[in-house]
């Protein structure tokens, strides 16, 4: 057998990490499959896999020795959070050493998207500022953003209902500089209820937002559909709210801006969750982004 070389470091062995189900349920049971395999020419001694959900306590087994070319798999099976929402990741993370002096490491991690247990606990973007504090929001990734001033001159305050084409809405009761908003890019957000229609208000940035989502009912069908929502800048027709200026970080900018209505007629069937329309891969400057403020089912 070769012995360990030190230039040899950054040749680090695989761990690959899996899950089932595929879509598990918050307070349901899923399973981790941690697969390490020795790429290296040296055996890893005192090999120590830990497998873990969202980052708390979780299992630790000890694999001994593994020689070079071989791989060892192990497999835990846990209960999720009752509470578990959203993003929740599953980390496979294994230890060993390489000489008597020296150790390593390897990890891999897969990210479980659940539902979120509400609109507003999905919010990832503050999108709303004062006017005298312009700096605490960015709703486009260059530091631009709603101004709190001039929502409020149209009753779009914290907490706020609000009607638009027949349909009322519920503003985010958050301070200015708060997460106010999700960025639309395929999250899942639990629903009840029926009704007629599923409503958004909101607004695109970096060009319109467009994009699949998919209504999920309780039966476990699913509906489809897509959203085409303009741009913020300017002041539109369609638009429900426009907005005679904007912040960004040297003051007020004195272009107007709008928010929109959109969304999808409903079967006469009870809700269970919503994907929300598949627009990018989250904020970014340069590249379309669709944010949610409210949604109601009506």
């Amino acid at each position: 057998m070769s012995p360990y070389r030190p230039e040899e470091d950054f040749l680090t062995p695989p761990v690959s990490l899996s899950f089932d189900p595929a879509a598990p349920e918050p307070g349901g049971a899923v399973t981790l499959t941690a697969k390490l395999t020795n790429t290296t020419r040296i055996a890893l001694q005192g090999t120590v896999l830990y497998l873990s959900v969202g980052g708390g306590a979780g299992q630790a087994s000890s694999l001994g020795k593994v020689a070079p070319g071989t791989s060892v798999t192990r497999t835990w099976k846990t209960r999720l959070s009752d509470a578990a929402e959203g993003v929740v990741p599953l980390i496979a993370h294994a230890l060993f050493d390489v000489h008597e002096d020296g150790s390593d490491c390897t990890r891999a991690t897969s990210l479980l998207q659940l539902p979120y247990g509400s609109p507003a606990s999905a919010f990832d973007n503050a999108g709303i500022s004062a006017d005298d504090a312009t700096t605490t929001a960015d709703i486009d990734g260059s530091r631009s953003s709603l101004s709190a001033g001039a929502l409020a001159s149209v009753g779009l305050t914290p907490g706020a209902s609000v009607t638009y084409g027949g349909t009322t809405f519920t503003w985010p009761d958050t301070e200015p500089g708060a997460k106010d908003n999700v960025v639309s890019f395929g999250q899942s957000v639990r629903l009840s209820g029926t009704g007629g229609r599923l409503a958004f208000l909101g607004t695109s940035t970096w060009g319109a937002g467009k994009g699949p989502g998919k209504v999920v009912y309780a039966d476990g069908t699913e509906q489809d559909f897509t959203v085409d929502v303009p741009d913020w800048y300017g002041a539109y027709a369609s638009a429900a709210v426009v907005l005679p200026y904007r912040n960004i970080p040297s003051g007020q900018d004195n272009s107007p801006v709008s928010l929109f209505t959109f969304g999808v007629d409903l079967e006469d069937k009870e809700l269970h969750s919503v994907v929300l329309p598949k627009v990018g891969d989250g904020l970014g400057s340069s590249s379309p982004a669709l944010h949610i403020f409210a949604m109601t089912v009506a």
